[in-house]
C-alpha cells in the first residue's frame, strides 16, 4: 500500500497517457469502420458499372457472348470478396489516415505511458496544453480562421 501511496504521481501520469491512447484508438476504429464501409462500397459500384455496361455491348453478335456475359454479371452481384478484401483495405486506411491525423496526442500519450519521469511529466503538460487548445478551438469555437459565417459574409 505505501508503494502506490509513493507512486501516485506516477501512475496518475500513466493513467492520462493511457487514457490519451484511448482516446486515438476509439476515434482511429470508428473511422475506420466508417471508411471500410466507404471504400468498400464505392469498389462495389465502380466493379458493378463496369460489369453491367459490358453485358450492353457484345463486339459480334452471338447468343452465347451474351449468355456468359450475363453469368459473369450474376457472378459478380453473389460473389462478396471484393467487398470482404476492401472492407479490409478500407478500415486500414481509415485507422491509419486517423493516426497520423492525431499524431500529437498519439505521440505525447505514449511519452505519458512509457517514458522515464521527465518525459512523462513533459507528455502530461503537452498533453493538458493540447486539451485545453482544443476545447477552445472545437468546444468553444475561438481561433477557427475561416468560419463558414465568416466565409459568406
Amino acid at each position: 500500500m505505501t508503494s502506490i501511496k509513493a507512486n501516485i504521481g506516477k501512475y496518475a501520469l500513466k493513467g492520462l497517457g493511457l487514457a490519451a491512447l484511448g482516446m486515438v484508438a476509439y476515434d482511429s476504429h470508428v473511422i475506420g469502420k466508417l471508411s471500410a464501409d466507404t471504400f468498400a462500397s464505392s469498389k462495389d459500384a465502380d466493379a458493378m458499372t463496369r460489369r453491367a455496361t459490358n453485358t450492353l455491348f457484345l463486339s459480334n453478335p452471338s447468343v452465347i457472348d451474351a449468355k456468359i456475359k450475363e453469368a459473369a454479371l450474376r457472378f459478380e452481384t453473389e460473389d462478396n470478396t471484393r467487398h470482404f478484401v476492401n472492407s479490409g483495405v478500407g478500415y486500414f486506411k481509415g485507422f491509419l489516415s486517423t493516426m497520423v491525423s492525431e499524431v500529437v496526442p498519439l505521440g505525447l500519450g505514449v511519452g505519458a505511458f512509457w517514458g522515464n519521469k521527465f518525459i512523462r511529466i513533459a507528455s502530461s503538460i503537452g498533453l493538458g496544453l493540447y486539451g485545453v487548445t482544443k476545447f477552445f478551438k472545437d468546444f468553444v469555437g475561438w481561433g477557427h480562421s475561416r468560419d463558414l459565417n465568416s466565409a459568406i459574409k
